[in-house]
C-alpha cells in the first residue's frame, strides 16, 4: 500500500470513526440526562471530544500529505504529533475535571441514578464500543497508522467506560434493601473518580511520547538502533575513522543526519564514489517510513559535531 492508498484509507476509517461516535454521544447524553447519570455523561462527554479531535485529525491527514513549500521547506510532518498532543491534552483535562466534580458530588451526599433508563444503552455501548476498538486496532496495525491508533484507544476507553459504568449501577441494584444501601448514592461518581484515574495514563503517555517528537528527542526504536548499526557497518567496510548518527522521528518521518569522519588517505576521494556509499547506505536503511536524509564526509572531526 502506497503513501496515497494509506491516506485514504485513513480518511474513510477516521469518517467511519465520526459518525458511529456521533450516534452514541447523542444516545448517552438523552440517557444521561433521563437517568441523571453522571458516568453516563462522562461517557458522553469523552465520545463527543473524541469526535471533535478526530474531525482535527482528518484535516491534519489532508494538510500534511500536501508538497512542500516556501513556507514549509522540511515538509509538514511536525502537525501529526502536534495534532496528537492536542488529542491527549484535551483527554487528560476530561479525566481531570471529571475527577474533581466527582469528588464534589460524593462531598455533596453523592447521587441515585436510573438504571432502567441507563440499561439498555450501556449494553449496546460496550458491545460496539469493544468491536470497533478491535477494528480499529487491526486497522490500525495494518497499515501502520497512528491516527488509527489513537481511534483504537479512543474506542477502547469508551468500552471499558461503559463496561465499569454497568458494573456499579448493577451492583447498585443489588445493594437496595440491604444494610448497605446507604452506599448506592457514592457509586456513580465514585465510578467516574476511578475511570477518571484509570484513564489518564494512556493520555498522558501518548501526550509525552508526541511531546518528545515535537522537541525531537531521538526516537530511541528498532530503526534507530538499525541507523546506528548500518552506519557503523560503513565505517568498518570503508575504513573510516568514526561517524556521528542524529535520528528525530516527527509524526511517520524520520530526520537522518550522518557525518563519516575519513582519514587523511581518503581526503581526495572522488564525489562519484562518495555518492556510491551514499546510495549503499540509503538503500540499507530505507524502510516504510519517510525519511529526509542528509550524509556527510569530512576529515575534521569538527564537523561532525
Amino acid at each position: 500500500m502506497n503513501e496515497r492508498q494509506k491516506r485514504l484509507r485513513e480518511r474513510r476509517l477516521i469518517k467511519l470513526s465520526i459518525i458511529t461516535g456521533s450516534g452514541f454521544t447523542i444516545w448517552a447524553i438523552v440517557v444521561g440526562i433521563l437517568g441523571d447519570s453522571k458516568s453516563i455523561i462522562f461517557d458522553a462527554l469523552f465520545s463527543m471530544v473524541g469526535i471533535s479531535l478526530s474531525g482535527v485529525s482528518l484535516l491534519v491527514n489532508n494538510f500534511v500529505r500536501k508538497p512542500d513549500d516556501d513556507d514549509l521547506p522540511f515538509g509538514r510532518a511536525q502537525f501529526e504529533p502536534f495534532s496528537m498532543t492536542l488529542q491527549s491534552a484535551v483527554i487528560i483535562f476530561l479525566c481531570l475535571y471529571s475527577l474533581a466534580t466527582s469528588v464534589m458530588d460524593i462531598i455533596a451526599g453523592g447521587k441515585s441514578v436510573e438504571l432502567d433508563i441507563a440499561l439498555p444503552y450501556l449494553i449496546a455501548s460496550i458491545i460496539g464500543c469493544f468491536l470497533l476498538w478491535l477494528y480499529f486496532r487491526r486497522m490500525a496495525l495494518q497499515i501502520r497508522s497512528e491516527y488509527l491508533r489513537i481511534e483504537a484507544t479512543e474506542w477502547q476507553l469508551d468500552a471499558l467506560l461503559s463496561t465499569g459504568v454497568l458494573v456499579v449501577l448493577s451492583l447498585g441494584y443489588f445493594l437496595r434493601g440491604t444494610s448497605l444501601a446507604f452506599l448506592i448514592p457514592y457509586l456513580d461518581p465514585g465510578m467516574v473518580i476511578i475511570i477518571s484515574l484509570l484513564f489518564l495514563r494512556i493520555p498522558v503517555g501518548t501526550f509525552w511520547k508526541n511531546i518528545r517528537e515535537l522537541l525531537q528527542f531521538a526516537p530511541d526504536d528498532e530503526v534507530e538502533e538499525m541507523i546506528h548499526q548500518e552506519a557503523e557497518g560503513i565505517s568498518k567496510r570503508y575504513g573510516f575513522i568514526d561517524e556521528y548518527v542524529r535520528v528525530a522521528k516527527t509524526g511517520g518521518s524520520y530526520t537522518i543526519e550522518i557525518d563519516f569522519l575519513l582519514p587523511e588517505a581518503l581526503a581526495h576521494t572522488q564525489v562519484k564514489e562518495l555518492d556510491g556509499i551514499r546510495q549503499e547506505l540509503y538503500d540499507r536503511i530505507r524502510g516504510e517510513y519517510k525519511m529526509w536524509l542528509t550524509i556527510s564526509f569530512t576529515t575534521e572531526r569538527k564537523w561532525m559535531i
